[in-house]
């Protein structure tokens, strides 16, 4: 029978796909990472992994125990914070991407902890791919998102609609226009968000459609640091009509609608697979889904 530690450390490999890789984030001697491989492949009678172009490859039989594995692990954890916690508050670790850091998450937190004082709700906040990773690994019970969740093993519901829209700074040409067409796009320079944001991948897929070419000439993980260099006139930006309500407002940033291009995208909540759907998870939903 397999133990724990052993489930860990496979998980580990079959996510790093180098024992190398695994050993160093689980702080083991590679040796040790290899021959815990080979106990389970003589335990199950299976190769578990085959090794291609210096990268290890999970077989069927693994990716079976993967699976398996993952359920257990989290089954675990669940049952050492439930006990932990047995008469403390209920844990909830929930992550965000920036666009919904930065304008729901605060009122979200506030609402959940009126409504449910007795959960401990912590909030990690950072890019789609970044949020996604944690989810894989097991350090976030449930997470709301902008962009698209590619992973099979992350449940991803659509439950709240967002658009996102092109700014431009006052000096700009496009300030005077009611609506710009995606032709005026072409070869544009735009102050983007970094690689792994929601945002920037669903504008680029929106370009490519098009076949419209334009140009980054900065990225950048912060809006302020975005609405700032659009301001100057640095180039275009795109950011979602909730991140850019205060600066429109203010006069301070333009709005340039694209006329017959519908840039409404959607929020996911998002959970793991193999991790319990925990009554705080729940409540978190309802309060998601109830939100206006």
């Amino acid at each position: 029978m397999a133990t724990l530690k052993q489930l860990k450390t496979f998980i580990a490999v079959a996510e790093y796909k180098k024992m190398s890789d695994a050993a160093r984030k689980l702080y083991l001697s590679q040796p040790t990472v290899s021959q815990t491989v080979s106990e389970l492949e003589n335990e199950y009678q299976a190769r578990l992994f085959e090794r291609c172009h210096k990268e290890l490859v999970i077989t069927p039989a693994g990716m079976l125990l993967l699976q398996n594995a993952r359920e257990i692990v989290a089954i675990h954890e669940q049952l050492e914070q439930t006990m932990q916690n047995m008469n403390a508050l209920r844990p909830l670790r929930v992550g965000a991407t920036l666009t919904i850091g930065n304008t729901l998450m605060g009122s979200m937190a506030e609402k959940l902890l009126s409504l449910h004082p007795d959960i401990d709700v912590s909030v990690f906040v950072d890019n789609t791919k970044t949020i996604e990773e944690r989810m894989i690994h097991n350090e976030l019970d449930i997470a709301l998102v902008e962009g698209i969740i590619s992973r099979p093993e992350i449940i991803a519901e659509p439950v709240m609609e967002d658009f996102l829209c092109v700014i431009c700074g006052k000096a700009h040409p496009f300030a005077a226009k009611t609506g710009i067409s995606m032709e005026d796009l072409r070869n544009q320079n735009f102050i983007m968000r970094e690689k792994g944001s929601g945002t920037r991948a669903i504008f680029e897929d929106i370009m490519l459609t098009h076949h419209i070419p334009f140009v980054t000439k900065w990225e950048c993980s912060s809006r302020c640091a975005i609405v700032d260099a659009v301001r100057h006139n640095l180039g275009l930006g795109v950011l979602s009509e909730r991140c850019i309500k205060e600066y429109v407002e203010k006069g301070e940033i333009f709005p340039c609608p694209v006329e017959n291009v519908s840039m409404k995208r959607y929020f996911y909540l998002c959970h793991h697979r193999s991790h319990p759907f925990t009554p705080q998870m729940q409540d978190f939903a309802e309060l998601v889904k109830a939100w206006d």
